[in-house]
């Protein structure tokens, strides 16, 4: 099941008992995201040449609300103790890289206008939070599961799920087949390869 792309950068929230000195989910989430929707809903993005200035404006937003050092470790499960530190910290900056360039256009065409919905946040036993959402269109609303973990910097995304498809599971599954047959550093190789076929397209 393919992912949908708008809803991955919204990608690229409210009922539970917080501890009173906790910020709640929602409001570290709802700020961020309404972010995003003011720069997709800019003026000056009209003109196709300005689409990497906006991309790198989303990617600036994102990067401050998802943990991709946890995105990454996730995705990679068990694998990841087999990274040495030079190639996790080279995966975690390529991966973000790549989802960046992998769903700005596809979100840039297929955004309508909507905003998204926050219906409620649950707190989970283990400390992370699941924050639900939707966004409404004409053929039917998208749901979206943001699952969030409680930093000392404050709540961050480490998960979205898109109509029960979950982006971590998604590329899991890929990057599992790929490593075992691969190396690290040749998944990462891969990853740069793609970020560059991505960038001579749009360019083009």
């Amino acid at each position: 099941m393919k992912l949908n792309a708008w809803a991955v950068v919204l990608t690229i929230c409210w009922i539970g008992a917080l501890p009173v000195w906790a910020a709640a989910p929602m409001e570290e989430l709802k700020g961020p995201i309404d972010q995003v929707v003011r720069i997709l809903q800019d003026p000056k993005y009209q003109d196709k040449s300005q689409s990497e200035a906006q991309r790198t404006e989303l990617m600036a937003v994102i990067n401050g609300i998802f943990d991709f050092q946890e995105i990454s470790k996730r995705t990679i499960g068990r694998r990841w103790k087999s990274f040495d530190q030079k190639q996790q910290r080279e995966f975690q900056e390529t991966f973000a890289d790549f989802l960046g360039y992998t769903y700005y256009q596809k979100v840039r065409d297929a955004y309508q206008g909507e905003k998204v919905v926050f219906l409620s946040q649950e707190v989970l036993e283990n400390g992370n939070a699941v924050v639900k959402t939707n966004i409404p269109r004409k053929q039917g609303q998208i749901p979206l599961d943001y699952r969030m973990i409680n930093k000392k910097e404050g709540w961050r995304i480490y998960d979205v799920i898109i109509e029960g498809v979950s982006l971590v599971k998604n590329y899991r599954t890929q990057f599992n087949t790929i490593l075992g047959k691969e190396t690290p550093d040749q998944l990462i190789s891969r990853l740069k390869q793609k970020i560059q076929e991505q960038k001579q397209g749009s360019s083009s």
